[in-house]
C-alpha cells in the first residue's frame, strides 16, 4: 500500500469518527447526500467539516455550491477539530454554525470538480 493511499484511508476513517462525534453531540441523524451529511430534528441539513490540527496550516474547506444550498435550506455546518490518537481521534473542539451567518469569499479551485472554494482557518469558526 502506498503512503498516499494509507494517508487517504486514515483521513477517511478520522473524518467518519469526527462525524459520529458531531452527530451524537448535536443530536443529528446521518443523512448523506451530495451536499450534506446529516439532518437535525426539524429536517434542516448539516454538513460536517473536520480538520486535523496536527497539519502545518489546518483549514476547513467549504464549497460555494454546497454553501449556497445550505443557506437556502437554512442548514449549517458542524465544525470538528481533532488530533489523531492511534487509530482513533481526540476531539479538541466542536461548534455548529448556520451557513447564513458565515461571510465567505469564495475563489476558483482550478479545475476541481466541486467548483469554487474557501479555506477557513479553525480559529475563525471555533471558540
Amino acid at each position: 500500500m502506498s503512503q498516499t493511499s494509507s494517508r487517504s484511508q486514515n483521513a477517511a476513517r478520522y473524518g467518519a469518527l469526527a462525524e459520529q462525534v458531531a452527530r451524537e453531540r448535536y443530536g443529528l441523524e446521518e443523512d448523506h447526500s451530495s451536499w450534506h451529511d446529516a439532518r437535525d430534528d426539524e429536517g434542516d441539513p448539516w454538513d460536517m467539516k473536520a480538520v486535523m490540527m496536527t497539519r502545518k496550516a489546518p483549514r476547513f474547506r467549504l464549497w460555494k455550491e454546497q454553501h449556497t444550498r445550505l443557506v437556502r435550506a437554512d442548514g449549517g455546518y458542524a465544525f470538528i477539530a481533532y488530533r489523531p490518537v492511534g487509530r482513533g481521534i481526540r476531539v479538541l473542539e466542536t461548534r455548529t454554525v448556520r451557513a447564513r451567518s458565515l461571510r465567505l469569499r469564495f475563489y476558483g479551485a482550478g479545475s476541481h470538480q466541486k467548483g469554487d472554494q474557501v479555506k477557513v482557518p479553525p480559529d475563525r469558526v471555533l471558540g
